[in-house]
């Protein structure tokens, strides 16, 4: 059965909009390792190589580093997450066409409301979006 809920650390939390505001006014990128049995374990700040306001791409030389790393800690990818500076926290058409990790969770921070940053997760799979509830734990 698909969870209806996401836990992450308040300290998580805190990781990715920080990561989020350093990179404003462009989308910010990272990768979060986990695993199934023990959820959201580490953050890994990415360099968004597009420095667009409306687009990111993982750097490859950063994805490689991370991708080495989580295996090397025995864990796997848990979470995609990118930031949205000034539209609603929802995958847009080119996050759909992006997401090539089934698997994972994209979180999505949106400074659209730069004081009242808002952070939402979804599964996304052929396509299709389900939103997850996020609990800072």
């Amino acid at each position: 059965m698909e969870n209806k809920t996401v836990e992450i650390t308040k300290d998580l939390k805190e990781q990715l909009l920080q990561h989020a505001r350093k990179e404003l006014p462009y989308e910010a990128c990272g990768v979060i390792s986990g695993s199934a049995d023990r959820g959201a374990l580490q953050f890994y700040p990415a360099r968004n190589e597009l420095q667009s306001t409306t687009r990111y791409h993982i750097d490859p030389h950063d994805l490689y580093r991370i991708i080495m790393d989580i295996e090397e800690q025995g864990h796997e990818i848990w979470g995609i997450f990118h930031s949205h500076p000034a539209s609603p926290a929802y995958p847009s058409e080119t996050d759909l066409k992006q997401s090539y990790y089934p698997d994972a969770y994209y979180l999505i921070a949106s400074f659209a409301d730069a004081k009242k940053p808002v952070l939402r997760a979804f599964r996304i799979i052929d396509r299709q979006v389900k939103e997850v509830e996020v609990v800072v734990k």
